[in-house]
């Protein structure tokens, strides 16, 4: 399969192999807006948390941002409001099909980890 096409989300997310990770991610349904950080002054572009760990977070968009791209997210609640603002690089952008809609799954690991109380109001 080529690694511009589209996967179907409900495809295993976890490799038969040993998992290399050093956080353990869990599930979330935060919604997020993000922009490239250098570029602050372009629109974000709305999505939402896949999952999220300590050291970094899986978000789905409609915009593809590549490898290595430093982004600004911010964590928002369903109400809208700002819950907090991290900066993340991106690992790897895949192309998944979210609800029958093409969009990109993006793996990020962030700059500083959350500490545990952070991480916890995030849940």
């Amino acid at each position: 399969m080529a690694d511009d096409e589209p996967i179907s989300s409900e495809q295993p997310s976890v490799s038969l192999d040993r998992d290399r990770r050093a956080y353990l991610r869990i599930p979330s349904n935060l919604a997020a807006t993000c922009h490239d950080a250098p570029r602050t002054r372009e629109p974000a572009w709305s999505g939402r948390v896949h999952n999220i760990s300590q050291g970094g977070i899986g978000l789905i968009l409609q915009h593809r941002f590549g490898p290595g791209t430093t982004l600004l997210v911010d964590l928002r609640e369903t109400t809208g409001a700002v819950l907090r603002t991290v900066r993340a690089r991106v690992v790897h952008a895949t192309a998944i099909l979210d609800g029958g809609s093409p969009c990109w799954l993006l793996g990020c690991v962030f700059d500083q980890p959350l500490d545990e109380t952070e991480f916890s109001s995030l849940r």
